[in-house]
C-alpha cells in the first residue's frame, strides 16, 4: 500500500503528464492557427517599400500644404483690405478641403478597424 507521501507523487506526476500533453497539443493547433491568420493577413499586406514610398508622398504633399499655408500668412500681413478678404477666403478653402480629407480619412480608418474586429471574431 502506498503512503500519502507516494500517492502525492504519483498524482503530481500524472497532473504533470495530462497538462504537458494538453499543453503540447494546444501549442500545435495555436501555432497552425497563427499560420494560418499570417498568411492571410499578408495577401493584402502592402510591402515595406509601397509603405515607404507611401509615406514619402504623404511628406510631400505635407510639405507642401504647409508652404501654401505660410505664403498666403505672409501675402495677408501685407495685403489691402481688398486683398485680405481674397485671401482670407482662399485659406478657409484650403482648411476646408483638409477637414474634407480628414475625415475621409477617419472614416476609413474606422471602416478598417470594423472590419478587423469582424473578421478577428469569426476565428
Amino acid at each position: 500500500m502506498l503512503t500519502s507521501a507516494g500517492i502525492r507523487r504519483v498524482l503530481a506526476v500524472a497532473l504533470f503528464a495530462t497538462c504537458f500533453g494538453m499543453a503540447a497539443a494546444e501549442s500545435t493547433a495555436v501555432a497552425g492557427a497563427k499560420s494560418a491568420a499570417k498568411e492571410k493577413s499578408r495577401e493584402g499586406t502592402p510591402t515595406a517599400a509601397e509603405i515607404q514610398k507611401l509615406v514619402e508622398q504623404v511628406s510631400a504633399q505635407r510639405e507642401k500644404m504647409i508652404a501654401d499655408h505660410d505664403a498666403l500668412a505672409r501675402q495677408l500681413k501685407v495685403a489691402t483690405d481688398e486683398n485680405r478678404k481674397a485671401i482670407l477666403d482662399q485659406m478657409h478653402e484650403q482648411k476646408k478641403a483638409f477637414e474634407e480629407a480628414q475625415s475621409e480619412l477617419h472614416k476609413q480608418i474606422r471602416d478598417e478597424q470594423r472590419r478587423l474586429r469582424q473578421s478577428a471574431g469569426k476565428r
